[in-house]
């Protein structure tokens, strides 16, 4: 196997070498005789060299077909003949992406000793179906079924994604759709009596693809480590970095040309916005409170939306506050909250939505009917890697991956969210809860 792999890597040095006379030459130009003389030689070369790999790959082959199964270890019964095996069991999601991820970067970024590596560790078809040159610094795409789950993995860590919403393909970066602004208008008559012509009205939603980005620094000396405690710490900190710069812009992102707007901002410039972005009432106490809850409802219910099937987003100390309120005798008023319900709705609970808003102690409760939220999906994920370059880290201090012994994973997806019916989400403000 090691003669097998020595072999692939001259034959890929080799195409690399060939590609390299070709690309020096213009397009309307022939080489030059120097040029012809070392293209024809690497040319034998690599036929010399796929000679030897055949016949080394055809040898390994035969030994394999040859192969005797082992004879069981002390204390271990050998399978009877007929009985069926024991189905393994299924391997867990996302191991497969974070091999890729810590294989190509302990190959630092060169795809061919990549593959090496992965076929030195039992791992020889992870990547057998991808592009690793898409990227100058080692970048490549994440192949479809990988990708898929990867994003299967994110979507419940998102706060916005976790409702259900609708997810749609924009497979050119851009999708337009009708959303109905009002229904037919219809009424009783008399006989012989004309009928009123009325119908619908529509807008649009107009989702153009926004490209989400987010470097997530990796130790290296996790990197040299092969294990699956690894490759499952690598995954889980690519899906909770890129959750959480999701939900950013998912549900308070301001709308421009590079990022979505988010869900707190569809209704704005909108007639919803007077009846459905609504300021907390002052002095809140427990009848206050489920008042502002109520109105929130109220607000979907009457643009005859069953607010039943909605979820509020909220932050932690709104969420500490409603879960430790009481009522005058010293009950719970909401002890649903601790099984994540309030008023028989799911809650969802993130530091996106932030407690220092306003005078530096407001924060936000949204209300979201998600079946009317439309996520646009663009592409899978893009992956480059990097030793040398520099990151500002969670403070905004730039630190250097080379001098820290890191390595700096980079993961790009592109989507937008829009809303099929903007009365499908309804905004407190100013909420003070729980602040001191």
């Amino acid at each position: 196997m090691d003669r097998i792999t020595a072999l692939r890597a001259r034959r890929a040095g080799i195409i690399e070498q060939m590609e390299a006379i070709v690309a020096s030459v213009g397009e309307n130009e022939d080489l030059t005789a120097e040029q012809q003389s070392q293209f024809d030689a690497l040319r034998a070369e690599d036929d010399r060299v796929a000679a030897q790999l055949s016949q080394a790959e055809d040898l390994e082959r035969r030994r394999a077909a040859a192969a005797r199964p082992a004879a069981p270890l002390p204390g271990v019964t050998a399978p009877v003949a007929g009985q069926p095996a024991v189905p393994a069991q299924p391997a867990e999601k996302g191991l497969t992406f974070a091999r890729m991820c810590r294989t190509i970067a302990a190959a630092g970024g060169i795809p061919h000793v990549a593959a090496q590596i992965a076929e030195a560790n039992g791992d020889g078809g992870l990547f057998a179906n991808q592009n690793m040159g898409s990227g100058p610094a080692g970048g490549f795409l994440v192949p479809e079924d990988v990708s898929t789950e990867v994003i299967e993995l994110l979507r419940p860590a998102s706060v916005v994604t976790a409702m259900g919403p609708r997810m749609v393909p924009m497979p050119n970066g851009n999708l337009t759709t009708n959303r109905r602004a009002t229904g037919a208008n219809f009424s009783y008559t008399g006989e012989q009596t004309d009928i009123d012509a009325t119908g619908y009205t529509y807008g649009q939603v107009k989702l153009s693809a926004k490209k989400l980005a987010g470097i997530v620094p990796i130790s290296n000396d996790l990197l040299r480590a092969s294990s699956t405690a690894v490759d499952r710490m690598v995954r889980d900190d690519v899906l909770a970095d890129a959750a959480q710069i999701q939900d950013r812009f998912f549900l308070r992102g301001s709308g421009t040309d590079f990022a979505p707007k988010g869900l707190r901002w569809q209704a704005l410039g909108t007639p919803f916005a007077t009846t459905h972005i609504m300021t907390m009432t002052a002095t809140p106490d427990l009848q206050k409170v489920t008042n502002d809850l109520g109105r929130m409802e109220l607000a979907l219910g009457n643009a005859n939306l069953p607010y039943t099937g909605a979820h509020w987003t909220m932050s932690p100390r709104t969420a500490m506050y409603l879960t430790n309120l009481r009522d005058g005798n010293g009950n719970l008023a909401f002890p649903e909250m601790q099984d994540g319900q309030l008023r028989r709705k799911p809650v969802h609970v993130t530091t996106e939505i932030p407690d220092n808003l306003g005078g530096g102690t407001e924060s936000e409760i949204m209300l979201v009917l998600p079946q009317h939220v439309l996520v646009g999906e663009h592409m899978g994920i893009e992956i480059a890697m990097s030793t040398e370059a520099a990151y500002k880290d969670s403070s905004g201090t730039m630190q250097a991956a080379f001098s820290r012994d890191e390595t700096l994973l980079r993961m790009i997806m592109q989507h937008d969210i829009g809303l099929r019916h903007l009365a499908a989400v309804s905004v407190l403000t100013g909420v003070t809860w729980g602040a001191a």
